[in-house]
């Protein structure tokens, strides 16, 4: 299978791909608690792990992940940022790049599904769009997905699905065997807000959500194509 992600492209492997299919897909996320059984970067893997799925399965290059968001200090090990100003000039500037380099089309997804981050990525998409001869499009994770009743979470079935199903090594649900998740006090202390993983979440649910976003990113992608 073709290379797809944009570190490990060789000079000559760059140049065709871009020449077939001029899509940049940007993932997003954070450093942030997502209970004791999901890793720190949690939200930056889904998006990452996604958008390379989109590439193998549509065209196009992933760019390497960013892991700065818009995040408060709430829990431990969660990173607060770069602060609102260097996060979206750090946002601009990667699609900037992007376009300066060959790009028609930068896709920013984000596994941090917070309204701000969206927000920042969509400036960041503006700016390519206002320069002229470039388009893109941002978006949350969980944005248009509709194809089950399941919602996007924080660290609950949803997410732990999607990573039991991207990267099961990453997932150890043993670590939450204890947590007491019936009560507000209880899912404040695990950091999981959503329906129960140890019930609800399951590979074949992570992977049926995974088709689901990768073939709407495809989609549209082709369809920003189309447009220019």
């Amino acid at each position: 299978m073709p290379k797809v992600r944009f570190e490990e492209m060789l000079p000559h492997e760059m140049e065709a791909a871009v020449a077939a299919f001029p899509v940049a897909y940007v993932p997003f996320g954070s450093l942030e608690w997502h209970g004791k059984h999901l890793p720190l970067g949690n939200d930056t893997l889904k998006a990452h792990l996604l958008l390379c799925q989109v590439a193998e399965k549509y065209g196009g290059v992933v760019v390497p992940p960013t892991y700065w968001g818009f995040l408060e200090a709430w829990h431990p090990w969660t990173n607060s940022g770069l602060g609102e100003a260097l996060t979206q000039a750090l946002y601009r500037r990667i699609f900037e790049c992007l376009v300066e380099v060959g790009f028609k089309v930068v896709i920013g997804v984000t596994g941090h599904d917070v309204p701000d981050q969206r927000e920042a990525i969509a400036k960041a998409v503006a700016a390519i769009k206002e320069q002229g001869g470039a388009t893109g499009f941002a978006m949350e994770e969980g944005d248009f997905y509709d194809l089950t009743d399941d919602r996007m979470d924080h660290a609950a079935h949803w997410e732990t699905s999607l990573l039991m199903y991207l990267r099961p090594d990453l997932v150890d649900m043993s670590q939450i065997a204890d947590e007491n998740l019936d009560t507000d006090d209880g899912r404040q202390e695990a950091g999981i807000y959503g329906k129960d993983p140890r019930q609800f979440a399951s590979p074949e649910l992570g992977k049926t959500i995974a088709e689901g976003i990768v073939d709407f990113i495809g989609n549209k992608a082709l369809e920003l194509l189309r447009e220019l």
